[in-house]
């Protein structure tokens, strides 16, 4: 199977059509976040979790710790299958820690929460949990260098320093809840509410730019975040994608795919891993899937990708032995010479 092939059969399909338009974009200029911006995410899929076995059974099946959540604090989670492939990614966030009525919100990609309910259901067998999408709510990112003033300006409730944290308050008099995320700058908002309150909570907000999602997209490449459906899906383990001191506990017992996960870290590296690439002297960012070649020999392919002001930004999977920084392959078939750059990944969730 090509990388191509590969691609389309394992990435989410509104991720992967999300990629190929940031790829296509012209220069994507990221000066707005310079400032602050508001972006729509109201596509990523969210469910509510409730039942008095909750916390016991996702920390039984996801990768990370769920027990030690306090409520306001949140984790970013994988969830496997036994080969320790990904499912799923998911940010948790603890409402309220009463085991009858408490509750967990669940953000993942679009399309995601499917694959993620329909594969833990195989593993429920009386325990009471229950995954419930939320109706007629929306979600917003507040992101950039000025996201916490805006926020605070406005009355919003802020919640404390750390990522995942949340709080829940009002903004221009209505409900919300505000959620630390990665988002763009690293120290981004989502603002999760009632459809029906969103005009006036942006109202609330002022006037701010709403650049086109290529922008977000662009950030988090920028800053080296591997994406769940483009560059991690169910082809990889997320230690291919430098996940390991990000979404992975080593520490908290046994997961679904535990066994795979903790056995390639024991061997120090997977068979390949996602690197940045150095495109200096490449005038347009490579669209996903393009293959990276040592030789006659296809040794990888890119998986996310941008065209900034200063040229194009990509992640790509290279194989072990050419994955060193430095490494020379071509792009494509008799295409520019690049060079395989860091890891992506490897950083603690919080210098995201």
């Amino acid at each position: 199977m090509s990388a191509l092939d590969t691609i389309q059969t394992h990435a989410l399909p509104h991720v992967l059509d999300e990629a190929r338009r940031t790829a296509a974009a012209g220069p994507i200029d990221l000066g707005v976040l310079d400032g602050v911006a508001l972006f729509d995410v109201s596509d990523h899929d969210r469910l509510v979790v409730t039942g008095r076995d909750r916390v016991r059974f996702l920390h039984a099946m996801l990768s990370n710790d769920v027990k030690t959540l306090a409520p306001g604090e949140g984790r970013w989670l994988t969830f496997n299958d036994i080969r320790g492939k990904t499912v799923a990614d998911v940010r948790l966030f603890a409402v309220d820690d009463d085991r009858k009525t408490g509750s967990l919100l669940a953000l993942l990609e679009p399309g995601a929460a499917a694959p993620f309910v329909e594969g833990l259901d195989k593993y429920l067998i009386s325990e009471k949990v229950y995954f419930e999408p939320p109706t007629n709510t929306a979600l917003w990112l507040v992101a950039g260098a000025g996201a916490t003033a805006c926020l605070k300006q406005a009355g919003a409730p802020v919640p404390d320093a750390g990522l995942y944290r949340h709080k829940e308050g009002l903004l221009g008099g209505v409900p919300m809840r505000v959620l630390r995320v990665e988002g763009a700058s690293g120290d981004d908002y989502a603002l999760w509410m009632a459809e029906a309150d969103v005009p006036t909570a942006l109202a609330a907000l002022g006037d701010l730019p709403r650049p086109g999602r290529e922008v977000l997209d662009a950030a988090r490449i920028s800053r080296g975040r591997p994406r769940h459906g483009i560059d991690f899906h169910a082809d990889h383990i997320p230690l291919e994608a430098g996940l390991s001191n990000l979404a992975i506990s080593f520490t908290k017992g046994c997961y679904i795919g535990q066994e795979v996960i903790c056995r390639v870290d024991s061997m120090g590296e997977p068979k390949r891993r996602l690197v940045r690439l150095d495109l200096s002297g490449v005038e347009a960012a490579p669209a996903p899937g393009t293959e990276l070649l040592d030789g006659s020999r296809v040794v990888g392919f890119t998986t996310s990708a941008f065209l900034g002001t200063d040229g194009p930004h990509a992640f790509a999977y290279v194989k072990k032995k050419r994955n060193a920084p430095g490494t020379e392959l071509s792009l494509g078939e008799d295409g520019p010479v690049v060079r395989v750059g860091a890891p992506v990944g490897r950083l603690s969730s919080q210098d995201l």
